[in-house]
């Protein structure tokens, strides 16, 4: 870490910067608060502006390789990490360019990623939708099955990961006819907004409004759960959208999310 700006800063900063790593700031504080000998996981480095406010920011994690960007329009990232070490990388388009131009033999480990459109919902919390439960607890392996069918977010949780959100009640279905027509999860609790993500539709129910019902039914959560407004990524589609758009979202960014070759 190269700074003294205190973690509760880097979250405002994520959150106005950076809203599709609303999740970052959440587990970050929580490493912040951890024992020094025992911040291993996360290698941090924020860059200041003349005013003393955070510019940009780089956080690497250690055991996966995945490096996390988020910076101010024209400010390159303060990427200081050994470039090997790089497996994945996440930000926006300029962010993710500038490390490739600061280390260009992470450019020839580049291998085609993914587009994320960022949306956020602050308007007022919507009506509560009846067919939307609680994910039970054992239930993550019939999710598994629901998720694959859907076709969602390539980089979902996988099985085994999927367990552990499920019993802490981070998992929502919506029931139609008596079967699960949808999911979402959420993934994590920022300051203003909580981040929701695995938004999958059943194909059988596709067409049917079941997306755009998921999506109000997570503003509502946020509202009702903990007090706040939503920010949803997702894989840039077309459909996906025009359903966040239906819902009442707003676009604010697009993230690219990029793998490295030989990681």
């Amino acid at each position: 870490m190269t700074t003294s700006i205190s973690p509760e800063r880097w979250v405002r900063f994520l959150e106005d910067c950076a809203p599709g790593l609303t999740w970052l700031g959440s587990t970050l504080l929580e490493w912040a608060e951890m024992p020094p000998a025992a911040r291993k996981a996360w290698h941090v480095t924020v860059q200041e502006s003349r005013g003393g406010d955070v510019a940009s920011l780089a956080a690497l994690h250690d055991a996966t390789g995945l490096l996390l960007l988020a910076a101010l329009p024209d400010v390159p990232p303060p990427f200081l990490a050994e470039p090997e070490h790089v497996a994945r990388l996440v930000g926006a388009t300029e962010s993710v360019e500038a490390v490739f131009t600061a280390a260009p033999h992470l450019l020839a480990r580049r291998m085609p990623g993914t587009r994320r459109l960022v949306y956020t919902y602050e308007s007022d919390a919507p009506t509560p939708n009846l067919s939307l439960v609680r994910a039970p607890p054992g239930s993550w392996e019939d999710l598994e099955r629901m998720r694959e069918m859907s076709e969602g977010d390539p980089e979902a949780l996988t099985p085994p990961e999927l367990m552990g959100p499920a019993r802490q009640g981070l998992v929502w279905l919506l029931i139609e006819e008596g079967s699960i027509a949808g999911m979402f999860r959420v993934e994590g609790v920022g300051r203003r907004r909580v981040q929701i993500t695995d938004v999958c539709v059943h194909p059988a129910f596709r067409g049917r409004g079941v997306g755009t019902a998921l999506l109000r039914s997570a503003a509502h959560v946020a509202r009702t759960e903990y007090a706040r407004g939503v920010v949803l990524a997702f894989p840039e589609s077309e459909a996906g959208a025009k359903t966040a758009e239906r819902a009442g979202y707003t676009p604010q960014q697009v993230l690219e999310d990029i793998w490295l070759a030989g990681s």
